[in-house]
């Protein structure tokens, strides 16, 4: 679960924790060779400087047991994205989602298979939203 009062991630932060989430945990040195694969040529010392900073940030680990540190992403992908989410519907929609999610929706191009897996999602939700409704006892759909 995301920890939205984490501070936000810069750019740089970004890409070193793709590489932690893409191919998991890793020394300096290992995170140092990745980011050179993908095009980062960042001296040792960047390298280092950013994993500590998202170290004290919360959304990184290190083992210090071994000789070299060995650094892990602690915050998965998909909660980063719904803290970024959750910081522009604030700073955009007055908190609410909806709005946010129905700009993207209408200027975006889906495949038929994210359009069912969307349609799911939505069934899911509406399912949900009927349950609580009914377990609060709400009759504004002439359910009693």
């Amino acid at each position: 679960m995301a920890d939205l009062s984490r501070p936000p991630v810069s750019d740089a932060e970004r890409e070193i924790l793709r590489v932690l989430w893409d191919l998991g945990p890793g020394t300096v040195r290992e995170v140092q060779e990745r980011l050179l694969d993908i095009g980062c040529d960042w001296q040792r010392s960047t390298v280092i400087t950013l994993l500590q900073r998202l170290e004290a940030k919360g959304y990184v680990d290190s083992d210090k047991s071994a000789h070299a540190f060995v650094f892990r992403a602690v915050v998965s992908r998909d909660d980063l994205v719904h803290q970024r989410m959750r910081e522009l519907a604030d700073e955009f929609c007055d908190g609410r989602a909806a709005p946010l999610l129905l700009s993207f929706a209408q200027r975006q191009r889906f495949s038929a298979s994210e359009i069912d897996e969307l349609r799911r999602l939505v069934d899911d939700l509406a399912k949900k939203s009927a349950a609580g409704r009914r377990a609060k006892g709400d009759s504004s759909r002439g359910e009693p």
